[in-house]
């Protein structure tokens, strides 16, 4: 969940539908092999519609078609929630097909925290946080990521580029995301069974 947000907002092109979203701000560092991300997004959509679209494994790719595939895995032991996703584009030249299986945990509807599971083939370590917060009839998203890519990035698609990157292409999936979360009839309390059914759940 963490990569592919971040993927989605890195290499969405194209106009963006109307929408009142809008991104607050954005800040992309580099430092010892590790690239965090932070944004603020703000969503005219309820809490309630927004947590659903962010957890909602099955129907990813009605953000972007950059989403070969995204599932739910079975559990882990302790009853965590695992999640599978594999995406796949371009950043300027730089082309890469990623899979990653993590840990999903929440806190209500306050907060979504995605950990990889240890022996990534792409990653080394990707932790990423999404904290829901009511605004103004709307939500605010404050979306934090720190991930160690295992595979070769080309030392230009540095850090300004992809905070450029991200605010050209990102209007179009915050756009995407609010619209879906209006239109949203789910109720997000049950995203567990959600992501439970189909396994065999030790009680």
């Amino acid at each position: 969940m963490a990569w592919r947000l971040f993927m989605a907002l890195v290499l969405l092109t194209g106009a963006a539908p109307a929408t009142a979203a809008e991104i607050r701000e954005v800040t992309v560092k580099y430092e010892a092999k590790r690239y965090t991300m932070r944004s603020e997004t703000w969503f005219d959509a309820p809490r309630a519609g927004v947590f659903d679209i962010l957890t909602d494994y099955a129907q990813f790719d009605r953000i972007s078609s950059v989403y070969d595939e995204t599932r739910f895995e079975p559990p882990a032991e302790d009853g965590t929630l695992r999640v599978y996703t594999r995406v796949k584009g371009c950043v300027l030249f730089f082309c890469q097909t990623m899979a990653r299986t993590e840990l999903l945990e929440n806190e209500g509807l306050d907060s979504i925290r995605t950990t990889q599971e240890p022996g990534g083939e792409d990653f080394r370590y990707a932790v990423a946080t999404w904290d829901l917060r009511e605004e103004d009839d709307g939500t605010l998203v404050v979306y934090e990521i720190e991930m160690e890519p295992a595979f070769w990035v080309p030392p230009v698609i540095g850090p300004y580029v992809m905070k450029r990157q991200l605010i050209k292409g990102g209007r179009d999936a915050v756009a995407r995301i609010e619209k879906l979360a209006q239109e949203s009839t789910a109720d997000p309390t049950t995203f567990r069974e959600r992501g439970l059914a189909g396994f065999d759940v030790p009680q």
